[in-house]
């Protein structure tokens, strides 16, 4: 269950390309523009984070940039969606469940257990999952999506999403409360367990293997069942925006990682619709 919520991190990021591996791809279509495909891992140490001048200068090449969801930098928006419409949280767990919830959070946070029960109640489990996401990160972590944002705002290009913020929140809400609490309940059992498979996820980043994250995703028992929302149904949703976008702007593409290898990922999926993908050294 613990592989589940690193999953969906790396998702929430083609066979032609199995003897050069990269995250960084040209997409190119006769009469159009070249615009660029890159994957990102949403949070990663500080020690593993890699951001080249040749990833810069390419950046810097497009229009546009253009990130999986629109307005990522909505706090306000993105703390009212968290905010359940009724009940409490705690309502997910069993009552020593819920002890164990309140004592492992509000360590984490520095909290005290009433103060950390009190702020947390009315919010939405996925805000538990990002507590636990920052736990498996030894050491400061870092987003490639707020890196390439602030170097676009100082390049003065404009920023656009490929779906809403409201729609990757309900991806979660979507997931049955079975899943959502044993996700939670792994964290708080077996902490380490989560580290070592953040840092097995973060060594197939480094390497640049989105074929074997692909493999790791669609594999994976866990996924069983929610696979094609979770993934490839957004990805194909993606492509029809990514081709409007395209047709009369360059455009830098980055997205999750997970989301581009495999017979169902975007770079399969844009190949299909015409585009040369071609990988890129960076």
């Amino acid at each position: 269950m613990k592989k589940l919520l690193f999953i969906l991190f790396v998702c929430l990021t083609a066979t032609g390309f199995a003897q050069e591996k990269s995250l960084l791809y040209s997409v190119k279509k006769d009469g159009s523009e070249t615009s660029y495909l890159y994957g990102t891992t949403h949070l990663i140490a500080d020690s593993a984070f890699y951001f080249s001048s040749k990833l810069e200068k390419t950046l810097a090449k497009a229009d546009l940039l253009v990130l999986e969801i629109d307005n990522i930098m909505d706090q306000q928006k993105a703390s009212d969606l968290l905010v359940l419409d009724s009940g409490s949280m705690f309502d997910l767990f069993t009552p020593a469940q819920a002890d164990s919830v309140v004592n492992w959070g509000s360590t984490l946070l520095h909290m005290k257990p009433e103060v950390f029960r009190k702020g947390f109640e009315k919010k939405k489990p996925f805000v538990l999952l990002q507590i636990g996401m920052q736990n498996s990160i030894e050491g400061r972590a870092r987003s490639y999506e707020l890196e390439l944002m602030s170097r676009a705002l100082n390049n003065q290009q404009p920023i656009e999403g490929l779906e809403t913020m409201e729609y990757q929140i309900s991806l979660f809400d979507q997931l049955p409360d079975t899943i959502i609490r044993e996700m939670i309940m792994a964290q708080i059992r077996d902490p380490e367990g989560g580290r070592a498979e953040q840092r097995k996820l973060t060594e197939l980043y480094i390497n640049r293997d989105v074929e074997a994250l692909a493999e790791l995703i669609e594999t994976s028992d866990e996924m069983e069942g929610s696979v094609d929302a979770l993934l490839y149904q957004r990805n194909r949703n993606w492509i029809p925006v990514m081709m409007k976008l395209m047709e009369t702007r360059s455009c830098f593409f980055a997205v999750g990682a997970g989301h581009l290898g495999g017979k169902n990922g975007v770079i399969q999926l844009l190949q299909h619709a015409g585009y040369q993908v071609t990988p890129l050294s960076y």
